[in-house]
């Protein structure tokens, strides 16, 4: 008796050694990874034809200089530009200042009200006035999307109904009063306008307005609060008219870029680090996550990136073999599951490996634990992979000698949206 005992004993230390990925339910947390590459334009013009011109009018066209900035992947041509980018910088206005009083009390421990007071703020804004006028060849990139063009996502729609929400809950307040306009609106609008008799078609016209608002604390003297107004913000308010030109400007080389260029983006993602430190795969995960932000840190917009591909294959290689040999029935694998897909997919992207990222994706189609966030994934690196054939390109990054300053690199985070999805 007292051997099958020991027998037992021996054989289940075995099995539960054996068992690593069972041993100890999996905690993660997110590890922000940067990886800088090329945003693919929404228009694919030949390379033959990428030449292109800019141009500034309006009142205060002369703060600016149109060739600070460049288009990626294009090259300037003052002769016959097949692009041209018009930037009409009209007019600036500061609004008159409002003022806005809200009734308060103050209650005892017994609800009895013991003090009443009005508080009063005042706030204004101002807005410097541009639109862009983009003339040439429109050739945009077309694929199936899940909605309409100008249809809100879900994310859009809940923060305009929160705000309208918040809004309406202002209005409903009985303590709160009408604005009460105390100064004249200042304007020095002019005529908004492109290219006259121009050759090339208009393409597009996109709204490049800056805006900037002003809000003082709550005074219980509305004296009190107009001098703060009056010294402290307004100032600021008149500041903004040499200030917004370079900022519709910078607004308007985006667009383009956005539209036409080739332009560097530090691409982030969350890459999902181990916190248990008794599971048997903290260690080797982990390094798995280190040597993943080390590489991508590598990776330049304007280089090459299959040395780097090839780098990561032991990587990818681990995360694979763990995503399959994870259990899709047992709850207690469930976010070790989720994290080595997320991982997985999200690595093979940023790598342009996207033949391999959809196989992954659709072998787990009907994962218990997975399902929904492979579908997701499938249709991203399905809309990447079209979007790069139509470009006749295989990886977002072209080979260029171009000098580019810090602030000439954009940042885009993971949107709120899709981390909502990783959760």
């Amino acid at each position: 008796m007292r051997k099958t005992t020991l027998l037992l004993v021996i054989f289940c230390a075995c099995f539960l050694s054996g068992t690593g990925l069972n041993a100890q339910k999996a905690k993660f947390k997110n590890k922000v990874v940067t990886v800088q590459k090329t945003r693919l334009p929404q228009n694919y013009i030949a390379p033959e034809n990428r030449t292109y011109d800019l141009f500034a009018k309006g009142t205060y066209a002369t703060d600016i200089d149109p060739h600070q900035k460049v288009i990626f992947g294009w090259e300037r041509n003052e002769e016959n530009p097949r692009l041209k980018g018009v930037l009409s910088i009209y007019g600036f206005t500061i609004g008159s200042a409002k003022k806005s009083s809200q009734k308060k009390e103050k209650k005892d421990k017994e609800g009895k009200v013991v003090d009443r007071w009005t508080e009063y703020t005042y706030s204004a804004s101002a807005n410097g006035r541009g639109t862009l006028y983009i003339y040439g060849e429109s050739n945009p990139f077309s694929y199936n999307k899940k909605k309409k063009e100008g249809e809100k996502s879900k994310y859009e729609k809940k923060k305009e109904e929160a705000a309208a929400a918040k809004k309406k809950e202002l209005e409903d307040n009985p303590f709160l009063s009408a604005d009460d306009v105390v100064e004249a609106e200042e304007s020095d609008v002019s005529v908004d306008e492109g290219l006259s008799d121009e050759a090339l078609a208009l393409v597009k016209t996109i709204k490049v307005d800056q805006s900037k608002s002003a809000t003082t604390g709550a005074h219980r003297s509305s004296t009190n609060a107009y001098k703060e107004y009056k010294d402290k913000h307004r100032p600021g308010l008149y500041d903004f008219r040499s200030q917004y030109p370079s900022a519709a400007y910078k607004k308007a080389i985006s667009q383009l870029n956005s539209l036409y260029g080739y332009a560097p983006v530090n691409y982030r993602f969350s890459l999902k680090r181990m916190k248990s430190e008794k599971h048997s795969e903290y260690k080797k995960w982990n390094d798995a996550c280190q040597a993943t932000e080390m590489l991508f840190k590598s990776v330049k917009y304007n280089q090459p990136i299959e040395g780097t591909q090839a780098k990561f294959d032991a990587i990818i290689n681990y995360f694979s073999v763990l995503l399959d040999k994870t259990s899709d029935k047992d709850k207690k694998t469930k976010k070790l599951k989720k994290a080595a897909f997320q991982n997985l997919v999200d690595i093979l992207y940023y790598l342009d490996r996207h033949d391999e990222a959809i196989i992954v994706c659709e072998k787990n189609l009907d994962s218990k634990f997975i399902d929904k966030t492979a579908k997701r994934n499938l249709d991203r690196s399905q809309r990447q992979k079209a979007h790069l054939a139509f470009h006749s390109m295989s990886t977002s990054h072209i080979e260029s000698a171009e000098e580019i300053e810090m602030d000439d690199i954009e940042s885009e985070e993971v949107a709120a949206e899709d981390e909502a999805g990783r959760k």
